[in-house]
């Protein structure tokens, strides 16, 4: 079991790490992580096992039940698609669901949601 004083220390750390990672992340467009790593003194593999560490702390600490929040229909505004947009496809799903899919949807978008639609129950 960790003493007190060295659970206040990890604490410490991962709190100075979870800002780090938040400065990383709010880097200039553009600039890259080993960029932005050799800007501040520390290595990339050292960034990565933070972030990992942050992670994890978090994880330990967030809460894991799953929330859904009904939406009523009156708050649903359909979308009006400009005529430029050609539907390619159209979707039907319970509870009046329809999802229309045009031209522009790429391969890897479409890849991804029939993946979620399979999965969905």
């Amino acid at each position: 079991m960790k003493s007190h004083t060295s659970l206040v220390a990890q604490q410490t750390r991962l709190s100075e790490w979870a800002d780090m990672v938040r400065e990383c992340q709010n880097r200039p467009q553009g600039m890259k992580i080993d960029e932005w790593c050799q800007l501040h003194d520390i290595t990339k593999a050292s960034y990565y096992w933070r972030l990992r560490k942050v992670r994890e702390a978090y994880l330990k600490t967030a809460d894991h039940t799953q929330t859904f929040v009904e939406v009523p229909s009156s708050a649903i505004q359909p979308v009006n698609m400009a005529a430029e947009y050609k539907i390619i496809a159209l979707i039907r799903g319970r509870n009046n669901l329809t999802l229309e899919i045009t031209e522009q949807a790429s391969d890897s978008f479409l890849k991804t949601l029939l993946g979620v639609l399979g999965n969905a129950q």
